[in-house]
């Protein structure tokens, strides 16, 4: 028996997990994934599968926070690999690391995060690749006031309205960007800049609570606008339309503001200029002009959707999300990874580099007003069209989230050898503990493929030691869709085979079925005696009960199940009704276990989380899953 079937620390890892949730740990910033599990949290669990029962809480904290590799001379394995956090931490405690994933995005992440180039290497490629672009593509940004270098531009959509066919801007409100003194915000010389919807003037106002903008021979106020609870209401004839119906994401976009920076001063948003329009149309003119040497995504996005987002919105092609600034500055930059003579982990790197950069340069960024800085696509996991969107200027020498400059630089960290500020337990103070760990890059050169959790390889057979893993969810997010936006502009655009997800027409059988197939062909490669382990978390029991047919599909018994609060959410992303506790549920194969009576019960488990939240979806998500087991429960013999 190991450590994770008799005593997992749960309520410690926890702990460190939402200690560790705002630390920066460079081998996950080489390119961006939906939904990284915390590192902390599975450096635990990788622990506690390897250790045995008896392993005391002070040898277990003490391997916790030792660079010595622990798992030395073991393999561990991820079948559901996305961002590489299991396998990263495997391979830092010392494992063999292996995977796979069917989303060859994912793939090449974790390629690079197990195999990364020589920094210095990469750091001169890095070089030549902004130099080439900036001198292709910089003019398109080009300054148009003296001393004053652009950094933000500001959109609005020009629908029109169904019922009429008059075309309007779709507007939420008139503000553009606040100082209201928020931690971390853009210090500005007003409190308020805003729009006027007619003439596009901006106005600065230096009190805070401002509420109207005077402008037009009109009173306007500054927080109403025609769209408004994702529903647009025509100014002419008040026909209330949804995005759907309008296709915004596809209508023509009005520049309304730019915002500059200058040494020395304050930043500034102003209204564009004849410069800044004829800026625009230049582009076009290069994209067309220079097809030829610029590498563009091709094909369409599929329909066959989860959430038929962005083609509800009016987006066909993946081509439609980027402005002609854009296809200029990343298909000139594609293009030069495919004819440079550089090796093949330099040209994998600073292909993740680019794509990367795309979540910051596309049209559906919005922009965060109280803080000054844009907000990327896909930071609420989907795509979300904002009513305000921001163009950023990717060569921007200082400022910005998301330049190419600031993209590649945190590539290049991303192969180096780091200190990363990590938490570990203190077993005197019982509380988390900041440590300063040092990681060496490693090459860890074993194989993660682009394929399905269940395709079978008979030479893998009772090979790998640890399996911890975290699944698609029964109700999830669907990845492979987001990814969809990234991989159009990459070799490899398929998928390596069929994402876990249920079937409309029998949601839990089929996704039971599938998990299962997943499972069986997990427990052929686990060595006789050793448990695999998956985090988990819905809050219906629909999505456990598929959990429990694929577990008696696969011939698999529950050892232990435990608590885990491992989405530790921040900002907007929290909401009601999101899970942010896992359940971890650990298996061995039924012949290896003793059937009994599972004894875990949710008053134990809320008694340990104490003063952490627990939503009602949380504790939802637990009793199912303890139902789950119930009758599944095995002691291991």
């Amino acid at each position: 028996m190991t450590l994770l079937e008799r005593d997992l620390p749960f309520m410690e890892l926890s702990l460190i997990a939402q200690a560790d949730r705002r630390s920066r740990d460079p081998a996950y910033s080489g390119h961006s994934w939906f939904a990284r599990r915390p590192p902390g949290a599975m450096r635990g669990l990788l622990l506690a599968a390897a250790l045995p029962h008896d392993t005391t809480r002070d040898d277990y904290w003490t391997s916790f926070a030792s660079a010595e590799p622990a798992l030395s001379g073991l393999r561990a394995h991820d079948p559901f690999a996305g961002g590489g956090t299991i396998l990263v931490e495997a391979a830092r405690l010392g494992a063999e690391p292996s995977g796979m994933d069917v989303d060859p995005l994912a793939v090449q992440i974790v390629k690079h995060e197990l195999c990364p180039p020589d920094a210095t290497e990469l750091k001169r490629a890095a070089a030549r690749l902004a130099k080439f672009v900036q001198a292709k593509t910089a003019h398109l940004y080009a300054k148009t006031q003296k001393g004053w270098t652009p950094l933000h531009y500001f959109f609005v959509h020009e629908v029109t309205c169904p019922a009429c066919s008059d075309r309007n801007l779709l507007y939420r409100d008139l503000v553009v960007a606040r100082d209201l003194g928020k931690h971390g915000g853009v210090v500005r010389r007003s409190a308020v800049h805003a729009f006027c919807p007619q003439c596009l003037r901006v106005h600065q106002f230096a009190d805070a609570d401002r509420k109207t903008l005077i402008c037009c021979s009109r009173t306007w106020p500054l927080y109403e606008g025609p769209f408004s609870a994702q529903s647009f209401k025509c100014p002419g004839c008040g026909t209330a339309s949804m995005h759907a119906e309008l296709k915004t994401a596809a209508c023509p976009r009005r520049l309304i503001a730019v915002e500059e920076t200058r040494e020395g001063e304050y930043r500034r948003i102003r209204a564009p200029n004849g410069r800044d329009r004829e800026l625009l149309a230049e582009a076009q003119r290069y994209v067309s002009r220079n097809r030829r040497f610029l590498t563009l995504p091709s094909g369409r996005f599929k329909t066959d959707r989860i959430d038929a987002r962005p083609v509800s919105l009016g987006i066909i092609e993946p081509v439609q999300l980027f402005t002609d600034r854009q296809l200029a500055v990343f298909g000139r930059g594609f293009r030069w990874l495919e004819d440079e003579d550089i090796s093949l982990d330099v040209r994998r790197a600073l292909t993740l580099g680019l794509s990367n950069a795309l979540a910051t340069n596309n049209k559906f960024c919005g922009y965060a007003r109280d803080y000054g800085r844009i907000a990327p696509l896909f930071s609420v996991r989907g795509y979300s069209l904002p009513a305000l969107s921001v163009e950023l200027n990717p060569f921007h020498p200082k400022a910005g989230r998301g330049t190419l400059p600031k993209i590649l630089e945190r590539l290049v960290c991303s192969c180096e050898a780091s200190e990363v500020r990590r938490y570990v337990w203190s077993v005197k103070t019982k509380r988390p503990s900041p440590q300063t760990m040092q990681f060496a890059p490693f090459r860890a050169r074993n194989g993660v493929r682009c394929e399905s959790a269940a395709s079978r390889s008979d030479n893998d057979r009772n090979s790998v030691d640890l399996c911890v893993f975290d699944p698609p969810y029964f109700d999830y997010i669907a990845y492979s869709e987001l990814s969809e936006f990234h991989r159009a502009w990459l070799d490899s655009r398929r998928l390596g085979g069929t994402p876990l997800l249920p079937d409309t027409a029998d949601p839990v059988g089929s996704f039971a079925t599938s998990l299962a197939d997943c499972l069986r062909e997990i427990k052929r490669r686990l060595r006789p005696g050793r448990p695999l382990a998956f985090t988990y978390h819905a809050a219906t029991s629909d999505a456990w009960d598929a959990v429990g047919r694929a577990l008696d599909a696969s011939d698999l018994l529950v050892t232990a199940l435990w608590p885990l609060r491992n989405d530790v959410h921040m900002g907007h992303h929290t909401a009601s009704g999101n899970c942010e506790w896992d359940v971890v549920v650990v298996c061995r194969r039924a012949s290896e276990c003793r059937k009994t009576r599972s004894r875990v019960s949710v008053d134990r488990w809320r008694q340990a989380i104490g003063r952490l939240p627990l939503s009602d979806a949380d504790l939802n998500g637990m009793k199912h899953a303890i139902a789950m087991a119930r009758n599944r429960f095995g002691e291991p013999s």
